[in-house]
């Protein structure tokens, strides 16, 4: 059984000085053989996902209810959600907050609550300060998501009053991703023109400031497979349901 643990040869200074210097960087190799773990634990069949769709509430609903719904309700619904992407903050993927997962005692793959539990180890936060320069850093939440053909993340910058988020963070652990399926991290400026792009490759952890404004394009339908992804925000305090 592999141990999910930092890799030895992590090149951090390169990597911070991007970080710096843009606001937003990349770094290789983070848990080496740990991210074919992590990919072969969010496609297990004992994984529970939620579907995600922006709504006053900020609740998510269990996909397994989700599709259970007539095929014209679940038009309905994403139809909804299309409509007020058009010139508004909306979005659809799967996702399951470790937080509130092991609150609730769910019984997912055990790699995804040990890697929550590596996120909050000393080490890892003592690497996350190193990459930042940021000492203020004190947690790493994580959810596990994927996207699914049609899914998509509008433009936004993260920023939450009292949430204490730093910085974000994006593990990639999709096999074999390939640009044209879509699913790309996209920053923006001020007019809404991209400026840079990252393309969820295996392995990869991607780091960026807090707020900044970015977006992750749609997936295609002829995506070969779905992206899989860990995400959060490195905080200067732990989310209500983490205390």
């Amino acid at each position: 059984m592999t141990v999910l643990r930092l890799a030895d040869d992590l090149d951090i200074g390169t990597a911070a000085e991007r970080l710096a210097r843009t606001g937003r960087t990349r770094l290789s190799g983070l848990i080496g053989e740990g991210a074919d773990v992590i990919h072969a634990a969010v496609t297990h069949p004992d994984m529970v996902w939620m579907r995600a769709i922006e709504n006053p509430y900020n609740e998510d609903v269990p996909v397994a209810l989700f599709e259970a719904e007539p095929i014209e309700e679940q038009a309905r619904l994403i139809a909804m959600a299309h409509e007020e992407a058009v010139d508004g903050f909306q979005f659809i993927f799967d996702r399951l907050r470790l937080g509130r997962a092991k609150a609730m005692g769910l019984a997912i793959p055990q790699a995804l609550y040990d890697l929550h539990a590596l996120f909050n180890s000393e080490p890892f936060l003592d690497f996350a300060r190193r990459l930042t320069g940021d000492d203020r850093i004190a947690y790493a939440d994580a959810q596990p998501t994927r996207y699914l053909p049609g899914h998509f993340l509008n433009r936004h910058t993260d920023e939450h009053v009292d949430a204490g988020r730093l910085y974000a963070y994006v593990l990639n652990v999709s096999p074999d991703w390939r640009a044209e399926w879509g699913g790309l991290l996209m920053f923006l400026d001020e007019e809404g023109a991209v400026t840079e792009t990252f393309t969820p490759t295996f392995g990869t952890l991607n780091v960026f400031q807090v707020p900044q404004s970015h977006a992750v394009s749609m997936v295609a339908p002829f995506a070969g497979a779905p992206r899989y992804s860990i995400t959060g925000w490195w905080r200067d305090t732990p989310p209500p349901e983490a205390r």
